[in-house]
């Protein structure tokens, strides 16, 4: 079983960063649905980019093709694949909103 500590290591090596810097900084979620829920949907988020409204809307034109342009098996995990902060990992998702 692979640990937290891990799995951030390898996006830090994906990304070309510290490892100590991403794990300082990263916020790391066991799930698809879980990284959705907190991106999302989670008013805890300061970073959410939509109002529930608007996120309904962006849901709904979502595309078939879209989906299959990056092997999204449902609209939540054609949402975080697409998100350009999120890194997927062999057992979770994570989220880097930083810098090189």
């Amino acid at each position: 079983m692979s640990s937290k500590v891990e799995e951030l290591t390898l996006v830090a090596e994906m990304v070309d960063l510290e490892p100590e810097y991403v794990i300082r900084s990263a916020d790391y979620f066991n799930s698809i649905e879980e990284a959705f829920n907190w991106l999302y949907v989670s008013e805890e988020n300061p970073l959410r980019p939509y109002s529930k409204e608007k996120l309904i809307e962006v849901m709904a034109s979502i595309t078939i093709e879209q989906m299959e342009e990056l092997n999204a098996k449902s609209v939540v995990e054609y949402m975080v694949l697409d998100d350009l902060h999120t890194y997927i990992t062999k057992n979770g998702v994570a989220y880097l909103r930083i810098q090189r």
